[in-house]
């Protein structure tokens, strides 16, 4: 067992008192047995025994943490002796937190008991303190470094030319594939990687930078480990030199992709620009830092220029441009030009040698900068979008005109509803003066034209409902099979008498049915359009034919007159309403709406209205419509 020596019971040492350091003798129960005068003072107190009395219990008196006093013992039981044994503790009288390092020994006697621990106690909180803002500063320093795309690091060079790097970022795995643990213990770990073609100029590039006291800059490849290759930027300067050596802090990024893009701009740049020549675009090439442009003959042949005419000046297209264009094509550019946008683009106008102008579509891209991010050469195209804007002005137009005839078509809807009401009273009264047969023979004949111009003007009215209706998709359609055959010759009935005041004959070519899917109301409507105009506008003792034919999926119903004819430019207008093809300066009647009304009539049932025409011989209009299958009971009688 322990056997605790009494500070009377040892002889007095001057080594031990004169010590520049705090030194003690005390047993593993933590009691204290000697202290000389520096710890004495460390613990701020005026004499050994003052200090001897206060201390009872070194483990839970002395040591912030208890724990540290058992790791104390713990070592002293297993080896021995401590060494640099770094503690925070108390001085024991003003309860001050301090650091201390403790180096000591385990005093035995002769059988081996332990006597006492004899030891040294060295303040070290400066150092620990600085420690601990030194370890902070390198964990900000590493969490900073990791955030940043590639490797960050600091290398030491000494005066033997040997290198060993004190820190590397996490961004080595990525870019060398190595565990920065591996380069930190190798500082060749990363040199080695260097491309055998590139290492001597890297190097040679860096030291060079280095003797002359400036940052270094290379760009080259390196070679991982599995085999791939990239192209790096490596960056670094010199922060630190003294008789040891030097220290070097530099980062390494990735730039292959850059390297890639740039090869494959350089390698496609001519085969680029033949493939513009061959699509008829012309294309530019401005040196912007040098202040002069050079174009292809493309574009020159665009305008009608000649090469004296641009002389490669850099302005030279932009006083070709359109004065009402020229701020807004300039404003594309420049933003460009600032890196504001990815790519320069804008339509406008430009001046061709014979005077006239032309839409072009302008783009271009910046392919080289100086190193403060300055535009140093631009190349772009221009491609003539003359017709496009031709197209999309027609378009325009033909978006007006659409709305110009909804709008027409709901007026007219309007004041046809407006006009029935008045029409029908004034036809009622007429027809009541008709039937009681009052007033004089010519007060008669007045009722007569009035009932009539009556019924014409209702049956405007009703014409224009109906195309109205039927433009703006109102029109009420029911589809259902039925006898397109029977049908006409039906209309043809009603019409027959004034045909034969007309003196024209009928050639009825149809077959015996032809079953369409068709509104019944709509489908008369077309065929005595179709009919009246026939007999209307045909020559005297002329003829009238009727023909049908079927695909299976279709029926064609023809109405065909030996008139006068059409002319191509009449036929272009002959379904617009009002339109009469030059008939409203002669004395046939009509309003200009049947076939307009016809057409409408006839999409609205899913079909179609052609027409073929041959000035002084005729016209055919002919009515395509969906076939219908014969339905049950037709089939029925035609088997019975």
């Amino acid at each position: 067992m322990d056997r605790p020596t009494d500070a009377g019971d040892e002889p007095r040492s001057s080594l031990f008192d004169h010590l520049p350091i705090g030194a003690y003798r005390s047993v593993p129960g933590g009691r204290m047995l000697r202290a000389n005068p520096v710890l004495v003072r460390f613990n701020d107190y005026a004499s050994e025994a003052e200090l001897l009395a206060a201390v009872h219990d070194i483990e839970r008196e002395w040591y912030v943490l208890p724990e540290r006093r058992q790791q104390f013992s713990a070592a002293m039981q297993r080896d021995g002796f401590v060494r640099g044994f770094v503690s925070e503790v108390y001085r024991h009288r003003t309860r001050e937190r301090v650091w201390i390092s403790e180096n000591a020994y385990t005093l035995r006697d002769a059988q081996g008991h332990v006597l006492c621990y004899e030891g040294t106690v060295e303040e070290v909180t400066d150092r620990v303190t600085a420690q601990a803002a030194l370890a902070a500063s390198e964990q900000r320093l590493r969490e900073i470094a990791n955030q940043v795309p590639g490797v960050v690091y600091r290398q030491h060079l000494g005066r033997d030319g040997r290198r060993r790097f004190s820190f590397v970022s996490e961004g080595v795995r990525a870019l060398y594939g190595l565990d920065p643990a591996e380069v930190l213990a190798d500082g060749e770990a990363l040199r080695r990687m260097n491309h055998p073609a590139d290492h001597a100029a890297a190097v040679a590039a860096i030291e060079a930078a280095d003797d002359g006291g400036r940052a270094a800059l290379a760009e080259f490849r390196i070679v991982r480990a599995d085999g791939s290759v990239r192209w790096v930027q490596h960056t670094s300067s010199s922060v630190h030199a003294d008789e040891s050596g030097g220290t070097r802090v530099g980062v390494i990024v990735d730039i292959s992709a850059r390297q890639e893009a740039e090869r494959a701009l350089r390698d496609n740049e001519a085969r680029w620009k033949l493939a513009l020549e061959s699509t008829g675009d012309g294309f530019w090439d401005w040196a912007i830092d040098a202040g002069y442009e050079v174009v292809s003959p493309g574009l020159l042949q665009m305008y009608g220029l000649e090469a004296a005419d641009h002389g490669n000046r850099s302005d030279a297209l932009d006083a070709l441009t359109h004065p009402e264009d020229r701020g807004a094509k300039l404003q594309a550019r420049e933003a460009h030009l600032r890196g504001e946008t990815p790519a320069y683009r804008s339509e406008h106008r430009m001046r061709c040698r014979d005077g006239s102008w032309k839409w072009v579509l302008t783009r271009g891209l910046v392919i080289e900068r100086d190193g403060a991010g300055r535009p140093l050469r631009m190349i772009g195209t221009h491609t003539d979008i003359s017709e496009r804007h031709e197209a999309e002005t027609l378009r325009r137009e033909r978006e007006r005109n659409a709305a110009a005839q909804k709008a027409q078509s709901a007026f007219l809807s309007r004041v046809s509803h407006e006009l029935r009401t008045p029409l029908n009273a004034i036809m009622g009264f007429a027809q009541l003066l008709e039937l009681e047969g009052a007033g004089t023979p010519r007060q008669q004949d007045w009722v007569h034209h009035l009932i009539d111009s009556s019924r014409h003007l209702l049956a405007l009215v009703n014409d224009l409902l109906d195309l109205s209706s039927a433009q703006t998709g109102q029109l009420p359609v029911v589809l259902a099979p039925l006898d397109a055959v029977a049908l006409l010759r039906s209309v043809w009935t009603m019409h027959a008498a004034d045909a034969a005041a007309a003196g024209l004959s009928l050639v009825d070519r149809l077959p015996a049915t032809a079953w369409v899917r068709a509104d019944t109301v709509r489908l008369k409507q077309v065929f005595s359009n179709l009919v009246s105009n026939a007999i209307k506008y045909n020559r005297p003792l002329g003829r009238i034919e009727f023909e049908a034919a079927g695909d299976g999926a279709a029926q064609a119903i023809t109405v065909r007159d030996t008139g006068i004819g059409l002319v191509p430019s009449q036929i272009e207008r002959l379904f617009n309403p009002f339109e009469r093809a030059g008939a409203q300066n002669s004395k046939i009647a009509g309003t200009g709406l049947g076939l307009a009304l016809s057409r409408q009539l006839a999409e609205a049932m899913g079909g179609h209205i052609d027409v073929r025409s041959q000035p002084g011989v005729g016209s055919a209009f002919t009515l395509r419509l969906a076939a219908s299958p014969l339905p049950a009971a037709a089939l029925t009688r035609a088997r019975t």
